[in-house]
């Protein structure tokens, strides 16, 4: 059943102004329904939906026996330009149209067919007892996503189009693979001087190692595209415009703080970071676990060095470590003013934001919000339940932010971008859109990967993202993702890799998790057979620093702050 129809209340609404086409009176019909598409299960749905609606039973036949009125629904390809259809819609967009009594419903991928058939149903109104109508100057193109302007059509020789994908935050993708070297330059090219000439600003460009990202605005619509050469890949992300940040870098600000980044002490295996700007603003990077939890862990399971203690997870300890931190750090007489980003949505990095926003509200400003996170759902978990948790812990968040702090902005970011803070760039190097169309069994893989930078030297980001997603950014990025500082991947246990790790070759390891791990996982320390990248973390970084006490490193010196 379509989404909405059990909702059988009729409102009258007859404008007198439009004149209405009849298609259903006193519970009957004339139209019969006409699927071109290929997906079929969804007929009697709409059937249904229609029934519901009208009371008229609308029946489904082929398009041999559609007769004189009929309802016919299709991509634009499918309908081959019966009732002057459009031939090129793009993407999202559909159309409606009437013509000599008949009604086309159109749409440029059959994914969108459910969508477009309940806009199709939401468009018709009781016109008088027992007559349902719909207008009949309904025609037009539409789109199924919240924008007004049109998104233009990558045309290339040899790419292959897969399926679109939505991917949060309104935005949807469309990627192009198996593009031909010696023409994607071109295309490239040419799709970018289509958006100019379609009136489209450009926000933001960026090249790394071949790479191409940039970002094009106009009225109430963002495109990002990303093209990766060494993948032979081009990706279209597009949506609604939302927060973007600066274009350039942000100069106009007052020295006031040596600039730091600090691992903060918890009491279980936890993500919180947290960046300070020259201007003394932070950056909150994840946070934590929301609950309390007393537990055993064992390491080193059935070897000779196998352990077992208690951990004694305290969350009110934990957020007083990071609001101690920011407290101390902040300039006299300021507030901290804060802008919080997020890896991902696994409960030991999403929860305790929310705890720490209703505690601490009138004791901070928080001024942005930063992260792109995936519809759950999409993504392809291994345990689908889990989809609506992981989607109630990113909704919990975003609730938080938007309700304890409504003045805040939110930038849901795309890889190639970059966020400009005083004395500070952040590059995205990696988001969930980069897997697809690859499932992401877990919720480690939609994590996303960044770079700060500050007084010329470098901070890597990783959070849980790890195996395929950092093999793929050595692929692409090669020696451009040499840093100063690694934040270790996965807390530094499973999930890292020997070319990433190679291509980083950092000085300063942070290994967000407790002390008792670092000291003596074989896996942390790469003893056992299959983490040999942090054995070589282990022998070739000169300094290491775990989550079970606060750490501050100072930026340029990458000493710790005593």
């Amino acid at each position: 059943m379509l989404a909405g129809c059990q909702n059988t209340e009729i409102t009258e609404t007859t404008p007198p102004e439009v004149e209405y086409l009849t298609i259903a009176e006193n519970k009957s019909t004339e139209y019969k329904l006409v699927f071109l598409v290929g997906d079929k299960s969804l007929q009697g749905d709409f059937s249904t939906d229609l029934l519901i609606k009208t009371g008229a039973k609308f029946e489904v036949v082929t398009e041999e026996n559609a007769g004189e009125k009929a309802i016919y629904i299709g991509t634009a390809q499918q309908l081959g330009g019966k009732g002057g259809v459009s031939a090129d819609l793009a993407y999202t967009t559909y159309e409606i149209k009437v013509d000599n009594g008949n009604i086309y419903i159109a749409m440029a991928e059959e994914s969108l067919v459910e969508d477009v058939m309940e806009s199709f149903k939401n468009s018709i109104v009781k016109t008088a007892d027992g007559v349902f109508g719909i207008d009949q100057n309904i025609s037009g193109i539409r789109n199924t996503v919240n924008i007004t302007e049109t998104v233009p059509v990558f045309e290339t020789a040899s790419g292959k189009r897969r399926e679109l994908y939505a991917a949060g935050g309104g935005n949807y993708q469309i990627t192009y693979q198996a593009l031909s070297l010696s023409t994607a330059d071109q295309e490239v090219a040419a799709y970018e001087q289509r958006l100019v000439d379609a009136g489209y600003t450009l926000h933001q460009t960026n090249e790394i190692n071949q790479s191409r990202f940039f970002t094009y605005t106009k009225g109430d619509t963002m495109i990002h595209c990303n093209y990766f050469k060494v993948m032979k890949e081009f990706r279209i992300i597009y949506g609604p415009k939302g927060y973007l940040g600066s274009q350039t870098p942000t100069t106009d600000y007052e020295n006031k703080v040596t600039p730091s980044i600090s691992i903060v002490g918890a009491t279980d295996s936890v993500l919180c970071m947290v960046y300070q700007a020259p201007d003394g603003s932070f950056v909150i990077i994840d946070g934590g676990y929301g609950v309390d939890k007393t537990y055993s862990w064992t390491l080193n399971t059935g070897t000779k060095d196998e352990m077992t203690y208690t951990i004694k997870r305290n969350i009110d300890q934990d957020m007083a470590s990071l609001w101690a931190l920011l407290e101390s750090k902040t300039p006299a007489g300021q507030k901290p003013q804060v802008t919080w980003m997020m890896t991902h949505g696994d409960p030991d990095h999403i929860c305790l934001p929310p705890v720490f926003m209703k505690k601490y509200q009138d004791k901070f400003d928080l001024n942005l919000v930063v992260y792109n996170f995936p519809i759950v759902a999409n993504v392809g978990l291994e345990n689908g339940e889990g989809a609506n948790v992981y989607q109630g812990y990113i909704d919990n968040f975003i609730t938080a932010a938007k309700t304890y702090f409504p003045n805040a902005n939110h930038l849901f970011f795309h890889t190639g971008q970059k966020l400009y803070l005083p004395g500070t760039e952040i590059e995205f190097l990696f988001t969930a859109e980069d897997n697809w169309p690859n499932k992401m069994p877990w919720m480690n893989d939609t994590c996303a990967v960044w770079r700060i930078t500050s007084e010329g030297k470098s901070i890597m980001i990783l959070g849980d993202a790890g195996g395929g997603r950092l093999n793929q950014m050595v692929g692409c990025f090669g020696d451009y993702l040499k840093s100063d500082i690694l934040q270790l991947s996965h807390h530094g246990s499973n999930g890292g890799t020997l070319p990433f790790y190679r291509a980083v070759e950092p000085t300063v390891a942070l290994w967000a998790c407790e002390d008792m791990r670092f000291l003596y996982d074989r896996q942390r320390l790469g003893t056992k057979p299959g983490f040999e990248y942090n054995l070589y973390i282990r022998e070739t970084v000169k300094y290491h620093y775990a989550g079970s006490y606060t750490h501050t490193i100072l930026l340029p010196s990458l000493q710790e702050e005593k």
